[in-house]
C-alpha cells in the first residue's frame, strides 16, 4: 500500500528566492485503509512544512504546506539545488488505531520498519516569470548547430555523434599520410649501377698506385743525383753540377711536390665531380 503526491517527483521554487515562497505537496491515499504520513527534508532550517505528519482516510487527500525561507541573495542561475524531501507512509491497521498519535511513528519503527514505504522529492529553482522564455531563446540561439554538423543532445549531456559530423578539412589533411622528404643523394636503384661503380673504384686505386710508385722512382733518382760525387779530375763537373741544381731549384717546385698535387687533384675531381 501506498500513496500517491503530486507533484510526484520535483518541488519547483521560483526566482527571485530573496522572498519566502509557498509550494502545495498533495498527498493522496488511494487504498481502503488510512495510511499515516511523514515528511522529511535535507535542509530542515531551509524549509518549513505544515503539517509534516498526519493521516489520510481511505480515497482523500491532503494538502501539505512547503515554505521555503527568504535567502539573504539569489544564488547563480546556473546553480543546481541538491535539497530533497522524503515522504514516509505505513497502513494504520485495528491495532494501531488504538496507539496514541505521538506513540504511532516509533512504535512503527520499532517493530514494523519493513512495512513503511518511502519516496523522494526534489527541489529546483525556477526562473522568474517572463524571463524563462526569453532564457529558452537565448539557449536555443546559442546551441543551434550549423547546417553541416549534425549534433544529437540526451536528457542530462550533450553528446556529439562523431559518426554524423563531416569531417573538416583540416581533419582530413591530418588524416592522410606524410610524404617521404626529399633526399638529395645518389640512389643505387639495381645491381648493374654497383658493378659500374666497384668497377670504376678499382680503376681509381690502380690508378693511385701507379702514381704512388711513380712518385717514389722520382724521389729514389733525385736521392741518388744528390748523393753522386763528380768524377775525378773533372774540374767543370762540380761547376756544372752546381749550375744543374741551382737551374732546377730556379725552375720551380721540386718534382714530388708537383706529382702529389697532380695526386690529390686526381682524387678531388674523381669523387666530387
Amino acid at each position: 500500500m501506498s500513496i500517491e503526491l503530486e507533484p510526484s517527483s520535483q518541488l519547483s521554487f521560483r526566482r527571485p528566492l530573496t522572498d519566502a515562497i509557498k509550494e502545495s505537496l498533495i498527498i493522496r491515499n488511494p487504498t481502503q485503509l488510512p495510511i499515516a504520513f511523514k515528511v522529511k527534508t535535507t535542509a530542515p532550517k531551509q524549509y518549513c512544512v505544515r503539517p509534516n505528519s498526519g493521516r489520510v482516510e481511505p480515497g482523500q487527500e491532503l494538502e501539505v504546506q512547503v515554505q521555503m525561507q527568504a535567502m539573504k541573495e539569489d544564488p547563480p542561475v546556473d546553480f543546481k539545488c541538491k535539497d530533497k524531501f522524503l515522504v514516509q507512509s505505513v497502513a494504520i491497521t485495528a491495532e494501531r488505531e488504538q496507539l496514541a498519535p505521538q506513540d504511532l511513528w516509533p512504535t512503527i519503527e520499532r517493530e514494523a520498519k519493513d512495512q513503511i514505504r518511502e519516496k523522494k522529492i526534489r527541489c529546483a529553482f525556477l526562473p522568474p516569470l517572463g524571463h524563462e522564455i526569453t532564457q529558452i531563446k537565448e539557449e536555443d540561439l546559442e546551441t543551434t548547430p550549423s547546417p553541416s554538423t549534425h549534433i544529437t543532445f540526451s536528457d542530462s549531456t550533450s553528446n556529439i555523434n562523431t559518426n554524423t559530423v563531416p569531417a573538416s578539412p583540416i581533419r582530413q589533411i591530418a588524416q592522410q599520410p606524410l610524404a617521404a622528404p626529399a633526399v638529395h643523394s645518389t640512389t643505387i636503384s639495381s645491381s648493374s649501377d654497383v658493378g659500374t661503380l666497384k668497377r670504376e673504384l678499382e680503376s681509381a686505386q690502380e690508378t693511385i698506385h701507379s702514381l704512388q710508385s711513380s712518385v717514389e722512382r722520382l724521389q729514389r733518382e733525385a736521392t741518388s743525383l744528390r748523393q753522386r760525387k763528380p768524377e775525378a779530375g773533372s774540374s767543370s763537373a762540380p761547376t756544372m753540377t752546381a749550375v744543374h741544381l741551382k737551374n732546377n731549384q730556379q725552375e720551380g717546385y721540386p718534382v714530388t711536390y708537383v706529382v702529389g698535387a697532380a695526386v690529390v687533384a686526381f682524387l678531388f675531381a674523381y669523387l666530387f665531380f
